[in-house]
């Protein structure tokens, strides 16, 4: 602190004595002074210093800056090229995948600037507002999202940036082999944007824990990302957007291997130490695998994200991160909710008179489960206002509390535990007397704890509460998407740009009634007929309400001896896995493939017992214009549950 105060008068000095300078970051962005309020430091190894410099425009904000020194920021420079290099070859391929590419420059060895992008915030801070496990929680990252985006418009738009950012970050993450990925590298803008900071390690140039490389994971891509994305815990169709984004981008890339490798090349004597030799660039034309065709590649991306979510090592490695940064963290480090966007004080919200849990009220969104509606009543004649907080936020308004007042200075908070069910009615009723008491109990505490800014914040109006003001709704339930499949045509969840068409019924029927579809690309070449079993959607639950364990099964009609039967791997509990399988059939000569019929059935597996027919789909094939590929989704009847 007293070396930035230090530096921070040398710049002022600097300003007086000419005027003003353009930043190197940019010479497009002209400063005339520094403002030492808004300067400070960022608790890493570097010690980066975050600096605010004062707009020569009248009329513009100040510009936001990191300096650093210690770090070679010539490779950051080249990896942030590599990824706009990137990103122009989507965009011009007509795919825009919404990517947030910052500015670096550096200034000479070992030190240098970067812009600071605003309205974003670091994985670990957005995690850490659920406790220091936050990192091995689901939710953070939508509960974050959903309050800085109030409306539901506003919100999906979110996560429509969401999508499109996560999938090129993985993409280019994989290809340049950036390593290091803790989640104080990964940022997030309120409007969803993801992306990467901090490129000290890349072409898989990881760290090392002993014998042990650190980024075990091919990219980062975690549950609490796949939560966003699924709009839940559960796989929906718009994840199947998303491995189909990271697929054609990843594709899209590929075919211009030999211009990153030439690039790359042309840096090999600069002196960067991670890129001085063959094996460097050894490493991006093995990730990029130009040998393969497309649909390969389709395959091995789709196992790298399966590998990539799977991986308990990346949430691990955010838990250890988060425990070497709290011996950073100051001690005046106020906690915060989670859910409230800014901090309310007494001051600003007016004293609170009373509070009284008047009832609760059945939610079935973001998650089934019971709020609790709060009237708090103020000084000011007459203010009177609503708010509804589930059980989860009072807890986190308890635990937050704990960390600056002694237990003896707070009411007892109601058991978490019950016994049967803990969302029933008379659960949520009996929770509600106890809450009431513990708020009563809170707001008639000792000054310090009933005028805190934590509990000013808990009760002051949210955006969800200003729009259920005056009002007491009855939610209906929204339907899973798995039951009952989807119409024709999609769920209404998909991204714009990948919404598919409605399943083609010339070429292809159902077996009886629809109950979901199965997405493939279907080609002939060669004597070879190649079936890609995609994604399927809107599978219907069995009968005991359990999600399936669904894989998808081909013949080649007629067979009497069954030897054309082909299968995917199984994907657990799910109605709407992914696959990205490739099925083939060889040696089919095109005359006799024009009499025969695909039949494709969807099937759960059920250990021990028969597996349970889902649905099923006949596709003829003479119908088929077998010149080129034939992709789209296809309505899978059922003949009842039966089994096979």
């Amino acid at each position: 602190q007293g070396i930035l105060r230090e530096g921070l008068e040398d710049v002022k000095q600097f300003f007086k004595a000419h005027g003003s300078c353009r930043l190197p970051l940019s010479p497009s962005l002209l400063v005339k002074g520094i403002v030492p309020r808004d300067c400070s430091y960022f608790n890493s190894n570097a010690v980066p210093l975050k600096l605010s410099f004062q707009n020569v425009d009248p009329l513009g904000e100040n510009i936001r800056v990191i300096f650093k020194c210690g770090d070679d920021l010539r490779q950051d420079m080249l990896t942030l090229q590599m990824i706009r290099i990137m990103n122009k070859i989507w965009v011009q391929e007509g795919l825009d995948m919404r990517m947030v590419i910052f500015r670096c420059f550096s200034t000479g060895r070992g030190r240098g600037m970067v812009e600071m992008i605003p309205n974003a915030e670091t994985l670990r801070k957005i995690q850490v507002e659920h406790g220091v496990t936050g990192s091995f929680k689901d939710r953070p990252l939508a509960d974050w999202l959903q309050k800085h985006n109030p409306e539901e418009d506003e919100y999906e738009k979110a996560v429509e940036n969401f999508i499109y950012s996560c999938a090129g970050c993985c993409v280019a993450t994989y290809v340049l082999g950036i390593c290091d990925r803790h989640n104080d590298n990964i940022m997030l803008k309120t409007t969803g944007h993801m992306f990467h900071i901090d490129f000290g390690r890349f072409l898989g140039h990881a760290q090392m824990f002993g014998n042990i490389k650190r980024d075990r994971a091919p990219f980062v891509f975690t549950s609490d990302m796949a939560y966003v994305i699924n709009g839940g815990d559960k796989p929906s169709s718009r994840f199947h957007d998303f491995v189909d984004l990271c697929c054609q981008a990843y594709n899209l890339i590929r075919k211009h291997t030999h211009l990153f490798l030439n690039l790359l090349g042309l840096m090999l004597s600069c002196g960067i130490p991670e890129l001085s030799d063959l094996e460097d660039l050894k490493y991006v034309y093995d990730a990029l695998r130009p040998q393969d065709s497309d649909a390969d590649a389709t395959t091995y991306f789709t196992r790298l994200i399966e590998s990539s979510l799977g991986s308990v090592a990346t949430k691990l490695n955010f838990f250890i991160h988060n425990l070497a940064q709290m011996k950073f963290t100051g001690s005046d480090a106020r906690p915060t909710l989670s859910f409230a966007p800014r901090t309310h004080t007494l001051k600003t919200s007016g004293r609170i008179r009373d509070v009284f849990l008047c009832r609760h009220e059945r939610v079935f969104n973001p998650s089934k489960g019971y709020t609790y509606v709060v009237k708090v009543q103020r000084e000011s004649p007459g203010e009177v206002t609503f708010v509804q907080r589930t059980f989860e936020e009072f807890q986190e308004l308890h635990n937050k509390l704990r960390l600056l007042f002694p237990s003896s200075l707070l009411p007892s908070f109601p058991s978490r535990f019950v016994i049967g069910r803990s969302r029933g009615e008379a659960v949520a009723e009996r929770r509600k007397e106890e809450l009431n008491g513990y708020i009563w109990h809170l707001i008639h505490a000792a000054p310090e704890v009933a005028e805190c800014d934590l509990i000013y914040t808990f009760f002051h109006p949210l955006p969800r509460d200003e729009k259920a003001a005056g009002t007491n709704p009855t939610p209906k339930p929204a339907g899973r998407e798995c039951e009952g499949g989807t119409m024709a045509g999609g769920d209404g969840r998909g991204l714009p740009s990948l919404l598919s068409s409605s399943p083609d019924t010339t070429w292809a029927r159902s077996l009886g009634k629809v109950g979901g579809e199965v997405k493939l690309s279907i080609s002939y070449k060669n004597n070879k007929l190649f079936i890609m079993v995609m994604h399927i959607r809107g599978l219907p639950p069995l009968q005991d309400g359990n999600d399936p364990d669904p894989y998808v099964k081909t013949y080649l009609l007629p067979d009497p001896q069954k030897t054309t039967k082909r299968k995917t791997k199984v994907a657990r509990k799910t109605c709407n896995p992914t696959y990205n399988e490739m099925l083939v059939y060889d040696g089919i000569p095109r005359g006799d493939l024009e009499q025969r019929e695909l039949r494709l059935s969807v099937l759960s597996e059920e250990g021990f017992w028969e597996n349970i027919l889902l649905g099923e789909v006949g596709i003829r094939l003479r119908d088929l214009d077998l010149a080129q590929e034939k992709m789209g989704w296809f309505a899978l009847g059922s003949r009842g549950h039966g089994t096979l």
